[in-house]
């Protein structure tokens, strides 16, 4: 697995080889930058379900400030901190392992972009919406990038729909929050 945009574009990090982790593939981690911007600036960023990072080490290396990661896994975060070694960006990351509920509730950062890929079999998507909403974790125009399988239903009475594509079995949905 590589970074694909940015700073540290094309450099290889570890993938976390574990049974409870499904890896988002360079593809569609492509995709969802394409949907939600290619660069930013300054931005803050969370990776609720972390795995190896990938998702909040692409959104450092095309310019945001500050990226959380969380993962209940702990073998799963040791895979992150080594990633983040390799990369040099120590003092841009911040890591956690707890429950995602844990997390959230005990959280007080607003996060421009939050990263979302909890396992298929959660189907929990308005659950977890609510928490963020409930929490106030999403800046004003913040956005939330959902990876969901495809025939899950992404409704939410919290946020918005800005944009939902599909890749093979799975499905990006992109949330937004108050204009």
């Amino acid at each position: 697995m590589r970074i694909n945009a940015g700073k540290y574009r094309n450099h290889n990090i570890e993938m976390t080889n574990l049974e409870t982790t499904r890896e988002t593939s360079d593809k569609v981690r492509q995709a969802i930058f394409n949907l939600i911007g290619q660069f930013f600036d300054g931005e803050v960023v969370l990776d609720l379900f972390a795995g190896s990072g990938a998702m909040g080490l692409e959104a450092i290396s095309r310019g945001a400030s500050k990226a959380y990661f969380n993962d209940i896994n702990a073998k799963a975060l040791e895979v992150v901190k080594k990633n983040i070694a390799k990369l040099r960006v120590d003092d841009q990351c911040e890591l956690k392992n707890l429950d995602y509920k844990a997390y959230l509730e005990s959280s007080n950062q607003k996060f421009d972009i939050i990263f979302l890929d909890p396992p298929y079999k959660m189907n929990n998507v308005d659950e977890i919406l609510k928490l963020i909403k409930e929490k106030n974790l999403l800046a004003q125009k913040g956005i939330i990038a959902f990876e969901m399988e495809t025939q899950t239903n992404p409704e939410s009475q919290y946020y918005s729909i800005l944009k939902d594509r599909s890749y093979g079995i799975k499905r990006v949905v992109i949330y937004e929050g108050e204009k």
